[in-house]
């Protein structure tokens, strides 16, 4: 079944942007699984190498993590099967309590992110730019306000209250997710 994307024989830009987009959290999720870092690498590789085998079958409509994370949680399970002689493996339950829980956290973070982005589209296209300049490309207050003309402790201000406008914008969704 690949009604989403047509076989080209490999996988597509959009698909490798989300895989590289995934590395830092793929990473994270497997260590955790493992319980340390030794053999992490590769059971990373062994997991980007089936993604890309498997891409044809991804739903670019789905969230990619939660599809890479079974990926992954399979090439954890391999990987402990070919080691079952060490006393430091984890128990399979244990292993999948961790994954689900990990699985769940990744799955809030996303919930946080989409009401950040609502957020941020409320802004004004002047604030939005501010909030881009300032922790999108990381520029520093002062270059900022140097760019704008106003100094830096009344841009430092605008910022303080950009943020508490994101954050009650943020707790107001929550709270209307909460009723419904």
């Amino acid at each position: 079944m690949e009604p989403n994307h047509p076989n080209t024989g490999g996988p597509t830009p959009e698909f490798v942007q989300r895989l590289t987009a995934s590395q830092s959290a793929l990473y994270a999720f497997i260590v955790s699984l493992l319980g340390g870092v030794s053999d992490a690498n590769d059971v990373l590789q062994e997991t980007n190498m089936k993604l890309c085998r498997k891409w044809s079958i991804y739903d670019p409509d789905q969230p990619f993590l939660r599809w890479a994370y079974v990926f992954a949680r399979f090439e954890v399970l391999a990987w402990r099967k070919g080691r079952q002689r060490s006393r430091l493996v984890l128990d399979d339950e244990l292993l999948e309590t961790v994954a689900v829980e990990l699985e769940e956290s990744a799955a809030a973070a996303d919930q946080r992110l989409t009401r950040l982005e609502n957020c941020i589209d409320r802004l004004s296209l002047e604030q939005r730019e501010l909030i881009a300049a300032r922790y999108g490309r990381g520029e520093a207050v002062q270059d900022i306000a140097a760019r704008y003309s106003r100094p830096e402790n009344a841009m430092a201000a605008r910022f303080y209250r950009l943020r508490k406008m994101l954050s009650d914008c943020m707790q107001s969704l929550l709270e209307k997710e909460a009723r419904t």
